[in-house]
């Protein structure tokens, strides 16, 4: 069964702020698939515009359980990205009293595509600290997204002078495959 959470806005804007805040209970709630919509295309009808977010891969390692998610695109500004540039990974603490996240930096994180290579990426937001149940967002970009094969390894590991150290890696990473499945399924 397919579901799928709207975030709707009047005046067609959702404030990042609060689409950060409510993104892990949309995610949880819509089974991996998250829309904005805006409903300006007529009475019972939903033009589907702005941003929606693709779960790529969950799961758990020692301290963290994550979810990682593509932000694909259908406002006329970002049609044209090539899938799997913005992606979202959103960490839980399950293991520690707290994890320093806020030291993180784009060193931190390693994206490789299907022959090993290193896809350039930005780390686009700082994450917050956690501490025990709490979660913050990573919001990465990579460069050049459409000449990497697939499928991608991200990895995440912490400094080694982190109290609670974060060694996490991520494979089988396929945007284009997951986001054209998606299509078909609409």
């Amino acid at each position: 069964m397919k579901h799928m959470v709207f975030l709707v806005s009047l005046h067609g804007y959702v404030p990042w702020a609060w689409l950060r805040l409510l993104t892990a209970l949309l995610l949880a709630l819509s089974g991996g698939v998250c829309h904005a919509a805006d409903t300006d295309s007529g009475p019972g009808k939903t033009k589907r515009t702005g941003e929606t977010l693709i779960l790529l891969n969950a799961g758990e390692s020692q301290l963290v359980s994550y979810g990682l998610y593509c932000m694909t695109s259908a406002s006329r500004a970002g049609s044209n990205a090539p899938v799997g540039g913005d992606l979202l990974l959103i960490l839980r603490n399950n293991g520690a009293k707290s994890i320093d996240m806020e030291d993180f930096t784009v060193e931190d994180f390693a994206l490789r595509d299907a022959r090993g290579r290193n896809v350039k990426i930005y780390l686009w937001n700082v994450p917050r600290t956690m501490g025990y149940g709490d979660s913050t967002v990573v919001h990465l970009v990579a460069d050049h997204v459409a000449e990497a094969p697939e499928p991608w390894t991200l990895r995440c590991k912490s400094k080694p002078t982190a109290m609670a150290q974060i060694d996490l890696t991520i494979s089988g990473i396929e945007p284009r495959r997951v986001v054209g499945k998606n299509e078909e399924h609409r």
